[in-house]
């Protein structure tokens, strides 16, 4: 494990009464803008950094699964850095799934230029990047090798990220922004050419959280996987981790992100039922009642991993209890800003960005309610935040068909606003236009 994750010898306290003043509203919009990459590394922040405000994007499952994967992957891309350069951006966040179909094999392999700096060209951004089944994978996806995800954080300081884009400095780590090179988040973060980085520590206004859902969530686990990455193991270890900074964090906004869904509508659905596997753990009903009268982290851990359960139970003794605000993640291939749900209490809003490479259909719109969603579209999130206000604007993204992603259209499909007033009353309103 990674000496930057400090290692708790008991299980985080998971009691803990939130109360957070939220004021929800929302509007529909159809503005678009057309635009052209210019196939140059132009900066795409604001010439002066606002510590006001925290700007970023964030996308997923975009490591070209599919023949058309490189025109839609480099036209996400350059439409991402068309609209930082008009709202600004100070990074962007990947959900998972990098490298389609199985990862990549060392930090020399040709797909870091294919399916990450080539695309990215014009995104001159730092990117904090997450894992996905895929980039675990020996086959197509069934997330059987960490091993193969291992080599994505070593190419954090790999003399081959020559760009400076790429962030991975562990499996599961944190983060602060605005950023600062002088913040206390335990690793030094790459920026590119061109990106001025602040020297001076800056008051927090978002931590982030990156959490390794794999472990909890694969198929299988390889024998060279066992002793690092049997679930039974690694999951409790990371709940620990993650419920010390989230009860520790200063920051007024708390955001974790992953690839693999809480709650989703898309094909793979929500944990515990992923992809129909539910019923499968009614088999071992009996031996889940006698495991569910044991402490954590026993409980939380033996579940199967296929279902998803023990990233549930990860997260509804964590994110759930310990006051997060949002989770963003991928896996499904569509766009959802899911509402909070009532088995993880009314603080937690739920973003699903997966949208960036290959469209996908719902696999059941009304499995959970959202305030927007969209299918069958290739799209991202733009994020703003201050210390009291949110806004989380999904675009959607087209191109010629034939082209190669430069020629692009970007338009906006939703903005939504979520005020935060005063510091421990909640009121909660939404309207959408």
């Amino acid at each position: 494990m990674n000496s930057n994750h400090p290692m708790l010898n008991k299980p985080a306290s998971l009691s803990v009464s939130i109360l957070a003043s939220l004021l929800l509203s929302s509007c529909l919009g159809d503005e678009s803008s057309q635009g052209t990459a210019t196939g140059t590394n132009s900066t795409t922040q604001p010439a002066a950094a606002d510590t006001t405000k925290v700007r970023f994007v964030g996308f997923g499952d975009a490591g070209q699964a599919t023949g058309a994967g490189p025109a839609a992957q480099t036209a996400v891309g350059n439409a991402m850095a068309s609209v930082c350069k008009e709202m600004g951006c100070d990074f962007a966040l990947e959900f998972g799934d990098n490298f389609y179909l199985s990862g990549v094999s060392s930090t020399t392999d040709t797909q870091w230029q294919s399916k990450f700096e080539n695309p990215y060209a014009n995104l001159n951004l730092p990117v904090f990047a997450t894992l996905g089944n895929h980039d675990n994978s020996q086959g197509p996806g069934e997330g059987s090798d960490n091993s193969k995800g291992d080599v994505q954080v070593a190419y954090h300081t790999a003399s081959e990220n020559q760009n400076k884009k790429w962030n991975m400095p562990a499996r599961y780590y944190k983060f602060t922004a605005p950023l600062s090179s002088a913040n206390n988040n335990g690793f030094d973060i790459n920026v590119p050419m061109g990106y001025e980085l602040a020297q001076t520590p800056i008051e927090p206004i978002v931590e982030f959280f990156s959490l390794d859902s794999n472990p909890l969530t694969a198929i299988g686990l390889a024998t060279n996987d066992a002793a690092t990455y049997n679930y039974i193991t690694y999951g409790p270890v990371m709940m620990d981790w993650y419920n010390e900074a989230l009860k520790s964090s200063k920051a007024p906004w708390k955001i974790a992100f992953a690839h693999h869904p809480y709650v989703s509508n898309g094909l793979h659905g929500n944990a515990g039922e992923y992809d129909g596997t539910g019923a499968v753990t009614t088999v071992f009903g009996p031996m889940k009642q006698v495991l569910s009268q044991l402490p954590l982290p026993i409980n939380t851990v033996l579940s199967l991993t296929q279902t998803g359960e023990p990233w549930l139970d990860f997260h509804n003794n964590s994110s759930c209890t310990n006051g997060l605000d949002f989770f963003m993640f991928g896996h499904d291939h569509d766009i959802e800003w899911l509402k909070p749900q009532d088995k993880c209490g009314p603080k937690t809003n739920f973003i699903l960005s997966g949208a960036a490479e290959q469209p996908r259909a719902f696999g059941d719109p009304n499995r959970n309610p959202v305030y927007f969603q969209k299918d069958n579209i290739l799209g991202f999130w733009w994020f703003e935040f201050s210390n009291n206000e949110m806004i989380g604007t999904a675009y959607e993204v087209t191109f010629p068909t034939g082209g190669d992603g430069s020629d692009f259209t970007v338009t906006k499909l939703h903005e939504q606003t979520m005020k935060r007033e005063g510091k421990r009353e909640i009121t909660v309103t939404f309207s959408r236009n």
